[in-house]
């Protein structure tokens, strides 16, 4: 008979026993996992991702299975390049609106290049020509130039205030003192222009501060000397007068009047008129640098100043010249003139 304790030992002994043997099979079963998966390994070292798939489809080729295609070999370089630009680009509409665009800007441009390049072709075409009317014009205020600077004359017996008396002084003053109103007028129709010119002798401001002296002390027979015996007052008159379009020409006068006004104008004397420059062309014809420029018609400048001096005679005793010298001579001019016989061959040829 086994005591209660001893009976204990023995399960526990029996136990521990079977413990152990559990152990050592649990052991042999794990060295042999390791050593399985340690074989694997071994063998997946020695072969490429390349070679397994190159073995496996040597063996889909020998069970029958279809050829694979080559894959192409592509620049990773310019694939990354076409990645990056698709990436970053505009939508595909975009664009083409923009090359659109583009495209009509650089016609644009190539046109306007065209376009200057012809302009440029054309000006060394005519940098050597000319317009008549433009060098008439331009001749026209040189000779008015150098009227200004000449000194002033009277005509024979025009000039009296070497052998007046008193009274007739005091009305020479007062026929100056028009004729200096007349001027201001003048001045102020041809303001900002350089079509009317005073003859730098005529001292127009000077014979002003003189009257106004003498107005101011009338018995000073100095002053009233000195008002009589000033220059003459003289002026140019540039005009410009447009003449019928007959045979197709557009005519147009450049005329140059030189003014001389007597000390008793306009109360008993008529002023003297002068033709210092005509020319007549065709306002809208060329020619050459160097060809000599030349009227188209004849002047009958008698005939012109004989008129003029009629017309002055039904005027005065008041001032005349701006009617006469731009009213009437617009109207009238191209009554005393004659066509050219090289215009009339140019009005045939137009």
């Amino acid at each position: 008979i086994i005591s209660r304790t001893q009976h204990h030992r023995i399960v526990i002994v029996i136990i521990y026993s079977h413990l152990s043997s559990v152990i050592c099979h649990l052991s042999s079963v794990i060295v042999i996992i390791i050593i399985i998966i340690m074989a694997a390994r071994n063998s997946c070292t020695h072969i490429t991702w390349a070679e397994a798939k190159g073995k496996a489809g040597a063996n889909n080729n020998s069970h029958g299975g279809k050829k694979k295609t080559a894959v192409r070999q592509v620049n990773h370089g310019q694939a990354l390049t076409a990645k990056i630009v698709v990436k970053n680009s505009a939508p595909a509409e975009f664009n083409q609106a923009e090359l659109r665009r583009a495209r009509r800007q650089d016609e644009k441009t190539a046109a306007l290049a065209r376009k200057l390049a012809n302009e440029r072709e054309l000006e060394k075409q005519h940098q050597d020509v000319v317009q008549p009317h433009d060098q008439a014009k331009e001749r026209m205020s040189e000779v008015a130039l150098e009227l200004q600077a000449e000194a002033v004359k009277l005509s024979a017996g025009s000039d009296i205030t070497s052998s007046v008396d008193l009274s007739e002084m005091q009305q020479i003053v007062q026929c100056r003192e028009m004729q200096l109103d007349e001027i201001m007028a003048l001045e102020a129709i041809f303001v900002d222009t350089d079509e009317f010119l005073v003859a730098a002798e005529s001292n127009a401001d000077e014979l002003r501060g003189k009257i106004e002296d003498w107005q101011a002390d009338e018995e000073n027979e100095a002053l009233l000397t000195s008002v009589v015996q000033h220059p003459p007052l003289s002026y140019s008159l540039q005009l410009s007068i447009d003449g019928s379009n007959e045979d197709q020409m557009d005519l147009v006068a450049s005329l140059l009047l030189k003014v001389t006004l007597p000390p008793m104008y306009p109360e008993s004397a008529l002023p003297q008129f002068e033709v210092a420059y005509f020319v007549v062309t065709d306002r809208t014809a060329v020619c050459s640098a160097d060809k000599p420029l030349e009227s188209l018609v004849n002047l009958q400048e008698d005939k012109l100043l004989e008129a003029l001096l009629e017309q002055a005679q039904q005027i005065v005793p008041d001032p005349c010249v701006y009617e006469l010298a731009v009213m009437w001579l617009t109207d009238n001019l191209f009554d005393f003139c004659v066509l050219h016989t090289h215009g009339q061959l140019q009005a045939k040829k137009s």
